[in-house]
């Protein structure tokens, strides 16, 4: 395995050089034609025979721009798909670099170095194929930061044949390691992620004669408090979960009492069944609330993705092969695991799997949080990040773990 780490520094040039192409032309959501054509041209100059473009079926029966991809080894084994997302954000980019984008969007989360890795695993297992039990199948997904990229390519067949899935998430997330190390942890990972909005209604007036009012404001400020007593007096303190409200809306003048205001916040949690009790537990609030001060409210839940539960025995696969490939200081078990989410839940929901971390820290003043407009990471990392993904792709079914 050490020959994979050696042949992933030799590629370190071209990975990196991939990433900034891929950093200059910043796309969002499902619209991503300029990104798409790039992977796919990269896939042909690899020498990739089977790729499909345009996976993905919407909601309105159009195709998203999904890739997947298939390498073939020359013995029977079993199917493991890796995954990279491919959108970025509308953020416009603060960083000063020849390759940043000029376009108004931004790759603020690694997305970029999350496709440019994968292209190394490619090249990597391309030149390897003997040495490849089953096959491996590259996903390159669209509208993971809305959440909703990964279901439309599942619809279109992306899993079918494989068997087990692995993903990376790269940069800032986490940082316990030295840069370039890989973090692991069993079970969950990530938090579901959903999404509700709360109309009030009321009886408008004038400030000054509240008494003749029915206050949604008042209704929308009660129910933000009360909503943080349902974590902090229904939920376990052992049991993460968080409500929060970023949003609230309404009113067109100081004095003025208004009909309507709105809230939309986000729930988190990492149990599946907390979840589906404290989404009912917010309308229940919500329309409560409302109730005991003369209005009303109507709520919506829009459901996100769920948990990033991941699968023991591959973890433990991924961190054995990790460490012999990288060395025992380059993989660590993640102390705690995120409130963020992943749509990456979806491909673990349907196979088993496991979704990790990789530290692309500077440990200086240029590391800023995801979603940053000032956001970098290492590109001297990327290496590791291919070197892992590729050293499990080749051992991943061998009896030994």
């Amino acid at each position: 395995m050490n020959k994979i780490s050696e042949a992933s520094k030799q590629i370190e040039g071209q990975i990196i050089e991939w990433r900034r192409e891929l950093h200059r032309i910043p796309e969002v959501s499902h619209d991503l034609p300029k990104t798409a054509d790039y992977i796919f041209r990269e896939l042909q100059s690899l020498g990739v025979e089977s790729i499909i473009k345009n996976v993905g079926i919407l909601r309105n029966g159009a195709k998203s721009c999904g890739i997947i991809a298939d390498i073939t080894g020359t013995s029977n084994g079993k199917t493991l798909a890796i995954r990279a997302d491919m959108d970025a954000l509308p953020i416009r980019e603060e960083v000063l670099s020849p390759f940043a984008s000029v376009n108004g969007n931004m790759h603020a989360c690694g997305h970029d170095a999350h496709m440019a890795m994968l292209l190394g695993v490619v090249k990597l297992i391309a030149e390897r194929r003997s040495e490849l039990k089953g096959k491996v199948r590259f996903i390159f997904q669209p509208a993971e930061e809305t959440i909703n990229g990964a279901v439309p390519m599942l619809l279109d067949g992306a899993l079918y044949g494989v068997d087990a899935i692995i993903g990376l998430h790269t940069g800032t997330l986490w940082n316990e390691g030295k840069p370039g190390a890989i973090g692991f942890r069993t079970g969950a990972l990530m938090a579901s992620t959903d999404r509700f909005i709360a109309q009030f209604k009321g009886k408008g007036g004038h400030g000054a004669m509240p008494h003749l009012t029915v206050d949604p404001v008042l209704m929308a400020c009660q129910s933000v408090c009360q909503l943080q007593s349902i974590i902090s007096r229904e939920v376990s303190p052992l049991s993460p979960a968080v409500i929060t409200v970023g949003m609230i809306n309404g009113g067109a003048a100081f004095n003025i009492i208004p009909d309507i205001v709105r809230i939309e916040g986000t729930l988190r949690t990492l149990d599946p069944e907390l979840r589906k009790r404290l989404l009912l537990r917010i309308t229940e609030t919500i329309e409560g609330v409302a109730r005991s001060m003369r209005g009303s409210a109507e709520v919506t839940v829009i459901p996100g993705c769920g948990v990033v539960q991941n699968d023991d025995e591959v973890v433990l696969k991924m961190v054995n092969i990790a460490k012999q490939a990288l060395g025992d200081d380059m993989a660590h078990v993640i102390s705690e695991p995120t409130m963020g989410g992943e749509d990456f839940s979806a491909f673990l929901d349907k196979v088993e799997g496991a979704y990790f971390f990789h530290n692309a820290t500077f440990g200086d003043g240029r590391d800023m949080p995801h979603h940053n407009p000032k956001f970098q990471l290492n590109e001297l990392t990327l290496w590791s990040g291919t070197a892992a993904m590729t050293a499990f792709a080749l051992y991943w079914q061998e009896d030994i773990w």
